[in-house]
């Protein structure tokens, strides 16, 4: 005989589901382009579509073999910094027809690597951090992701004009990070 909904507390003690939609994303610039571009964190805040938060990597197993028997274990992670933190953000113009958002994130990409003069820049100049909030309905932040020491390492979405096509330019943004905090409430 199944139990009455009356004994599921999921069901009778009014839990509120968790949506995808309510979260919001801070990325702070590195320090070197914080002055250049004052309002990029508000307008990439207000841009950003999604993230990815992959913050648990796949555990690698290990066999222990004893005769005609295996048993398994657990290892811990080959890396603890993480390779694919990917963002999407929406592609505007203001009335100065300036692309904003892919100033941005062009700017942050050539101090790693700037294809037009060769230019390269040390680490520390690099790097940023990306602050992720999920929320409930009522803006209570329940989940916080914070990944320090944040490069970027692709950007993609531009990289194509079709006359076939009247789709609106989504930007992907790929980060790499040393290490994050992962914090629930």
């Amino acid at each position: 005989m199944l139990p009455h909904f009356t004994l599921v507390e999921s069901h009778n003690k009014n839990n509120e589901p968790v949506y995808k939609n309510l979260f919001e994303v801070n990325i702070i610039l590195p320090t070197v382009l914080q002055a250049v571009h004052e309002k990029a964190t508000d307008l990439l805040l207000e841009n950003i579509t999604s993230i990815k938060l992959p913050t648990y990597p796949v555990l690698p197993i290990h066999t222990q073999r004893f005769k005609y028997s295996t048993r398994k274990y657990l290892g811990v992670p080959e890396s603890t910094s993480l390779e694919d933190i990917a963002i999407n953000v929406q592609l505007n113009q203001n009335d100065k027809y300036q692309v904003f958002c892919w100033r941005y994130l062009k700017d942050w990409y050539d101090l790693s690597w700037n294809n037009e003069d060769g230019s390269t820049h040390y680490k520390k100049n690099v790097i940023g951090d990306i602050i992720t909030h999920i929320h409930d309905k009522e803006g209570n932040v329940i989940r916080r992701v914070v990944y320090k020491q944040a490069m970027l390492n692709s950007i993609t979405g531009w990289d194509e004009a079709n006359w076939e096509s009247n789709e609106i330019v989504s930007l992907g943004a790929n980060f790499v990070v040393d290490f994050y905090e992962d914090y629930y409430y």
